[in-house]
């Protein structure tokens, strides 16, 4: 039986990569957000995830038409998997910022919860660490980074994905469900990665030696925890 997967922030721009990939992979796919995707196959039902009753309901829906067509009510996924957010500061104010980030994962995390679905992701950020929007020059502790340097923002959004953090693991703990938290970042440079964090951040320590291309965020936890292997290791389509 198809694998039933209920996204948040599809329409998004790392929201819609992730949904190709799990039609791909061949999981059924709703799509919630607050504007449609244009993608075959996947249905947006148009929600504010803000408002716990209606994330209770799109939770609780089908899928498509053909749901309809099965005879049987509408149950809760097998997964969740939550994107929707205020991207970064500067779009909405900062109170609002906080506000629909903090609500938005607490509504989808309650209702996961309580509908019985045992896995899910959401989506943190590398802003927790507190680098990105932060008041002037701040640096890193030490690279790479590893998931229990400190998590101290500055700015609204940081401190919104520090919150969501600590929420699921609440609910993981209340529930003994599966819930992740990703920190997704967004790093790309031409230099080694020795020359690029000795030019633009000189005084942060390097406490072991790097790969020329490694990225100063360590996959250790999700290695050992979770037993990640690369299905695309970037070195196959960078190193030609």
């Amino acid at each position: 039986m198809t694998k039933r997967i209920v996204f948040t922030g599809g329409t998004g721009k790392a929201g819609k990569h992730a949904v190709s990939y799990l039609l791909a992979k061949g999981y059924s796919v709703l799509n919630v957000d607050l504007k449609p995707l244009d993608m075959p196959g996947v249905n947006t039902l148009i929600t504010d995830i803000t408002d716990s009753g209606q994330v209770f309901n799109a939770l609780t829906t089908h899928f498509g038409f053909s749901g309809f067509e099965d005879g049987a009510p509408p149950s809760a996924p097998d997964a969740v998997v939550h994107f929707a957010a205020v991207p970064r500061v500067l779009i909405e104010p900062d109170n609002k910022t906080f506000e629909a980030n903090v609500m938005g994962t607490y509504n989808v995390l309650e209702a996961a919860m309580k509908l019985g679905v045992r896995k899910v992701v959401i989506a943190s950020s590398e802003t927790t660490y507190g680098v990105c929007f932060a008041e002037g020059d701040k640096n890193f502790h030490a690279f790479p980074l590893e998931e229990d340097y400190d998590s101290d923002p500055m700015d609204s959004y940081g401190l919104s994905k520090v919150v969501n953090e600590k929420t699921a693991r609440a609910f993981a703990m209340r529930y003994g469900a599966d819930v992740y938290a990703l920190r997704i970042g967004n790093v790309t440079a031409e230099l080694p990665t020795a020359e690029f964090l000795a030019k633009y951040c000189p005084d942060t320590p390097v406490w072991r030696e790097m790969g020329r291309d490694e990225a100063p965020l360590s996959n250790r936890k999700a290695r050992e925890v979770l037993g990640f292997r690369e299905e695309h290791p970037w070195r196959r389509y960078m190193l030609r």
